[in-house]
């Protein structure tokens, strides 16, 4: 199937062509790739559902890996952003991240480029404090030792560790930038055992895509920056990562609770 490529997409043709050549090992066709109706999450880029990619064999029907499949929004700048992302994963490799699967082939002549992310049953550490902690009667809800969240803080920490370690195409550190709870996923949902992971990789939000939820973890020196897009530093990743220690010990807490994003930046 041969669909022709936006006309907005032709600034960025070189670009898309480097991405491509550099992400051919991932590459499946659009038939390989399922998307379910069940909308998962949302971040900067797109909207993620759950689905499954199907392995190139005769019966692979009967073989279907679930995934998270992640869709960018219909805007040019959204759509690179989001294989960028999808190549600095594929450049990654920790326990503690979110491993990428799969780039449909289609993603570099179609508005809405989609990737297939590693499946975490037990959803994000944001729905957990919510489902299994804030809206459970004090004798349903599960009890949560130190050591058990201190092993969840310890898990994140190795992953920023690791990709503070590595070097983008300039020779810069790599960041993260949204060191969120809805952004930890776990293996289930039971911090005894469970294992987490750091997903959405990607650059930190221009000041355009300023919401309260982000802001309430940024550092001082980002929010009263005078830049359209201050860069943002390992040392950025260390106050969100300061700022998502208090809200794993306080079991969810909202920092800045019901402020506005002027109160905040005051």
């Amino acid at each position: 199937m041969c669909i022709p490529m936006s006309d907005s997409m032709y600034p960025h043709q070189k670009r898309l062509k480097q991405l491509e050549r550099e992400l051919k090992n991932y590459l499946i066709d659009e038939e390989s790739i399922e998307v379910d109706d069940y909308q998962i999450g949302q971040t900067a880029d797109g909207f993620i559902f759950r689905g499954g990619v199907f392995p190139k064999t005769r019966n692979r029907f009967n073989a279907k890996v679930t995934t998270a499949v992640k869709i960018s929004f219909p805007i040019v700048g959204k759509s690179i952003s989001l294989l960028e992302d999808a190549l600095r994963l594929s450049k990654l490799d920790h326990p503690n991240l979110i491993r990428l699967l799969a780039v449909s082939q289609l993603s570099f002549s179609v508005f809405r480029p989609m990737i297939a992310l590693e499946w975490l049953p037990g959803g994000t550490l944001a729905d957990y404090f919510v489902y299994k902690i804030r809206e459970k009667d004090d004798s349903d809800r599960s009890p949560i030792q130190l050591k058990d969240m201190l092993s969840i803080l310890y898990q994140v920490s190795q992953a920023l560790k690791y990709i503070h370690s590595q070097l983008d195409e300039f020779g810069q550190e790599l960041t993260h930038g949204r060191i969120l709870t809805r952004n930890v996923l776990i293996t289930e949902p039971d911090l005894k055992k469970c294992e987490v992971k750091l997903g959405d990789f990607g650059e930190a939000p221009s000041g355009l895509e300023y919401t309260t939820p982000i802001v309430a973890y940024m550092p001082p020196e980002i929010l009263c920056c005078a830049e359209r897009v201050p860069p943002h530093r390992p040392e950025n990743d260390v106050w969100m990562f300061g700022v998502f220690i208090w809200e794993c010990l306080t079991l969810g807490a909202q920092p800045h609770f019901r402020k506005s994003v002027e109160d905040i930046k005051k």
